[in-house]
């Protein structure tokens, strides 16, 4: 076997640590191998070169004066020598790696380590890893990560912005399509809306979502959300809502059972049809329509409180139905009509907002998820309130059909599923509390065991949540160059120690720390290029310029 020998140990050797000295130089994060003889074998160690120096011995004297150098250098030509630092990840075992439980011994030679080597230990495994690019430091020999410790134990995808993380990202989601497996991926600025991700057949297995909302299976807490109230800030406006959206939908309860009543009398069975012959029997109008009505006529009611009997007497005729409000909504009568007006004002609002993003009929969208496909929720022109209601109640949804999977009862998800969520640092901020925040922190905690892993992707990692983020057992760092990022990602990673950390600002886009149970160990690692056709790159101003001066003088 050939191989291509550096040098030796030098100093002092430690069970995690040794230097050796070298003519040749050796690269950062690369791989060699440190021989060791203890008594009658050979103990094979591997390591990775965290620091090299260059030095010169007849210069090594700070104090000399250039002309001295320069005489010295006239004299002795020497390229100096190579003094590197390496990092012990283990003792080989086969295809495996043992913790060394004491030093090589002094002069032990180091050899670079050879590609064989290298593929036994990072490019094997079983059906759960997927090949996501190279080793850094030697492009021919393939990284896999497990898949099952991303579905069980979440990831963490950050870069700065260009630093490769959709493209990171999209290779995972290349590899789960090629196995059919299930997906969410909360597209918040339209990246994936062009993806086609293929099985092994060639199949696209893209399922797009246009994302809605259906008020009337959302709580009044989440409603609130939606309208921007909140409880500690707009107690008095929470308040009315809570009781609005009570009311609101006892009335129509009673509606429907109305309507019944009436297909009975008229057809003789339950369900009339319109001219479409589709099936009308609730006939009620959107619920956000019914708040405000219902809203409109509670504010009239306050209005005229303290007119006369006889007024109020003509003010219930002329609305018809008012008294069985009243009735029915009697916590008007502790309210003041500017608290009834100001969650007016915001219903209105939310119905102008979100305008054709609400529908009574929407089906739940827990109920189009589709296994065996990459599922796309499309919600860029939605704001970030609606989102986080949105991801939040999909969160726990999704946590609880598992939860009955797991246990043996009728579920909607019958498989393990991966949530991608980008742009992670709005949805769970390190300064704020967010309904997605609260979802993600229960299922990061209780997901594992039931087949519900969560990828965060975040170009801000200082914006993200410590907790949360110290929850992804997996990570993918690509370029960080703020050292504030760097330090929270630190201390949130208890596996990114501080020579890794050295090489974060150094890398180029596409380039990534590997670190975490998907991998055996820390790995520098160079993604390839993602296949998939997705949109998110860098928009070229001066090529969108040519195009439009084209056009212009062609005109």
């Amino acid at each position: 076997m050939n191989r291509e020998h550096l040098g030796y140990c030098i100093g002092v050797l430690k069970p995690d640590e040794v230097i050796f000295t070298s003519v040749e130089p050796p690269s950062l994060g690369e791989f060699v191998v440190v021989e060791s003889n203890e008594g009658d074998k050979t103990v094979r160690i591997l390591g990775i070169v965290k620091g090299v120096e260059r030095f010169d011995r007849f210069i090594g004297n700070d104090s000399y004066s250039p002309e001295v150098v320069e005489s010295i250098i006239n004299v002795h030509k020497s390229h100096g020598i190579f003094r590197s630092y390496v990092s012990i990840l283990g003792m080989i075992d086969g295809n495996d790696l043992k913790n060394l439980r004491h030093p090589p011994k002094p002069a032990s030679p180091v050899y670079r380590a050879d590609k064989e080597l290298l593929e036994s230990i990072f490019s094997k495994g079983g059906s759960s890893h997927i090949p996501v690019g190279t080793l850094l430091t030697s492009g021919d020999v393939k990284v896999y990560v497990d898949l099952d410790q991303i579905a069980s134990r979440h990831l963490a995808v950050l870069a700065i912005t260009g630093g490769g993380k959709s493209n990171a990202v999209s290779v995972i989601l290349e590899e789960i399509a090629k196995k059919r497996g299930t997906v969410i991926v909360v597209d918040v600025h339209g990246e994936y809306e062009n993806a086609e991700y293929l099985d092994e057949r060639g199949e696209n297995v893209v399922h797009p979502i246009d994302v809605k909302i259906n008020l009337s299976e959302l709580s009044a807490d989440e409603i609130a959300t939606l309208c921007g109230i909140d409880f500690d800030r707009s107690g008095r406006q929470y308040f009315v809502l809570q009781k609005l959206v009570e009311c609101v939908r006892r009335m129509r309860e009673a509606k429907k059972i109305i309507n019944i009543r009436n297909d009975v009398a008229k057809n003789g069975y339950v369900g009339g049809f319109d001219e479409n012959n589709e099936d009308k029997s609730d006939n009620l109008p959107p619920f956000i329509d019914d708040l405000i009505k219902t809203l409109e006529v509670l504010i009239e009611y306050r209005s005229n409180k303290g007119k006369s009997e006889e007024e109020e007497y003509d003010l219930e005729g002329e609305l018809g139905e008012i008294y069985e409000i009243i009735k029915l909504c009697s916590f008007v009568n502790y309210l003041k009509k500017d608290e009834l007006i100001g969650v007016h004002i915001r219903l209105n609002n939310l119905r102008t907002k979100l305008r054709n993003r609400i529908d009574d009929n929407y089906q739940p969208l827990i109920e189009q998820i589709k296994h065996g496909y990459i599922n796309v929720l499309r919600m860029k022109d939605l704001d970030y309130d609606a989102m986080d209601v949105i991801l939040s109640h999909l969160l726990y949804q999704l946590l609880n059909e598992r939860k009955k999977a797991i246990h043996g009862f009728e579920s909607k998800i019958k498989v393990p599923v991966i949530v991608v969520i980008e742009e992670a640092h709005i949805f769970a901020p390190w300064d704020s509390t967010t309904r997605t925040k609260e979802a993600l922190s229960k299922v990061a905690r209780e997901a594992r065991k039931f087949g519900l892993g969560i990828i965060l992707v975040s170009q801000r990692p200082k914006g993200l949540d410590s907790n949360i983020l110290s929850q992804m057992n997996n990570w993918i760092i690509l370029r960080i160059v703020e050292p504030e990022d760097q330090r929270h990602i630190q201390r949130a990673s208890e596996t990114l120690s501080g020579d890794l950390l050295n090489y974060l600002s150094a890398l180029n886009p596409g380039e990534a720390i590997l670190l975490g149970p998907f991998v055996k160990i820390p790995l520098l690692v160079k993604f390839r290029k993602s296949q998939a056709k997705k949109s998110g790159s860098d928009i070229s101003a001066t090529e969108e310029w040519s195009k439009w001066k084209m056009n212009y003088y062609l005109k």
